[in-house]
C-alpha cells in the first residue's frame, strides 16, 4: 500500500516502473519504497472502429495525501510514461479510509 494498478502497456513495462520508481514515490509520499505495490492488468481498449492502442491508465489506491504529494506522484509516473514513448497517461486516485482498509484482520 500505495497499491498502483496499471493497465495499457506490457508486463515487462510495469516491471520496469516497479524497479525504477518504487524510490521515487517513496521519497515523495516520505513512506518506505516498499509499501508500493504494482499490480499489471492485461487489458485490451476499443472504440466505436474495434480495438485500439491506448495510452497508460493507472489506479492509485492509497490513504488520502495532499494535493501537492498527489500531483508530484502523477508527475513521477506521467514522465516515467512519456520516456517510454507513451505520449501521456490517464492517471486516478481513490483513497482508502483508515476504518475500511484492514491487514492481517486488522483495519488501521
Amino acid at each position: 500500500m500505495p497499491h498502483i494498478i496499471v493497465k495499457g502497456i506490457n508486463e515487462n513495462e510495469v516491471k520496469q516502473l516497479s524497479l525504477d520508481c518504487c524510490k521515487k514515490l517513496g521519497k515523495i509520499c516520505d513512506c518506505p519504497s516498499d509499501w508500493f505495490v504494482f499490480d499489471y492488468v492485461q487489458s485490451k481498449f476499443f472504440d466505436e472502429s474495434g480495438e485500439i492502442k491506448h495510452w497508460p491508465v493507472v489506479q492509485v489506491w492509497w490513504f488520502s495525501r495532499t494535493q501537492n504529494i498527489q500531483d508530484e506522484v502523477a508527475l513521477c509516473l506521467n514522465e516515467y510514461f512519456k520516456k517510454l514513448g507513451y505520449p501521456g497517461s490517464q492517471i486516478s486516485f481513490h483513497i482508502f479510509e483508515e476504518k475500511a482498509y484492514y491487514e492481517e484482520g486488522q483495519h488501521f
